[in-house]
């Protein structure tokens, strides 16, 4: 019988190349379904991401960082997320995320058409992802 690995090789990359890469013994993102998480052994799997908060174990320690949107990537010994853009609680400015969260939440309610219009879902992203930045800026 095969051994299961005991963590698992956690990146994320950016259009700037890779923003992260270490070992973790669980990885928890935020799909466009809901919340997933993944440990070792896990089963293959794909899904869209969306804007919110990635919590990660690494030796014992939880840590969380921001995502917008993309895509993972996720098997028995290696996590991969494609996101537009990752943060670390030290890059957040709580200040200019409150000005952009409070500029995305005004747009959002201007936007007078469907809600499945690009306009629309842009400025829906745009809450989410200053959302997503406040939350670790707290942690």
């Amino acid at each position: 019988m095969a051994t299961l690995p005991t963590t698992l090789k956690f990146e994320v990359a950016t259009p700037k190349g890779l923003a992260l890469s270490v070992d973790a013994s669980s990885v928890q993102a935020p799909s466009v379904s809901g919340e997933f998480g993944v440990l070792p052994g896990h089963l293959p799997m794909i899904a869209a991401l969306r804007c919110g908060v990635v919590k990660y174990v690494e030796a014992g320690t939880t840590h969380v960082v921001a995502i917008d949107r993309g895509f993972a990537e996720a098997g028995p010994s290696k996590v991969v997320l494609l996101t537009e853009a990752l943060a670390r609680p030290e890059d957040v400015n709580v200040e200019d995320v409150k000005k952009a969260l409070t500029a995305a939440q005004a747009k959002l309610a201007a936007v007078k058409s469907d809600v499945t219009t690009a306009e629309y879902l842009e400025a829906q992203r745009d809450v989410q992802w200053a959302e997503a930045r406040l939350s670790i800026a707290s942690n």
